[in-house]
């Protein structure tokens, strides 16, 4: 077995499940390889919005989860307006 082969399997025991334990809210595609994935799902009892890049692994053909936010559901109503802002031009 080749080195390289050693560090794909390596990578691969590596990798974070691909499991999502929540409802996927939306995929929006940010390139031919990842899309954006916005979430939500419980974490120790508190209600989070999941917001992170999924790419394709290129080795099993699957999406994995890459960086991210989980943010709390009661701070959402703040991050939109912010973004919000941002869309509107108000935001600097």
């Amino acid at each position: 077995m080749s080195t390289k082969e050693k560090a794909a399997q390596a990578a691969n025991r590596a990798a974070p499940s691909t499991a999502f334990a929540g409802e996927i809210i939306a995929e929006i595609p940010k390139n031919s390889r990842e899309v954006y994935r916005v979430g939500r799902r419980d974490f120790k009892g508190f209600p989070l919005v999941d917001i992170r890049v999924w790419f394709d692994d290129a080795t099993t053909g699957e999406l994995r989860p890459g960086k991210g936010v989980s943010i709390k559901l009661e701070s959402l109503p703040e991050i939109v307006a912010a973004l919000s802002g941002l869309i509107e031009g108000g935001a600097r």
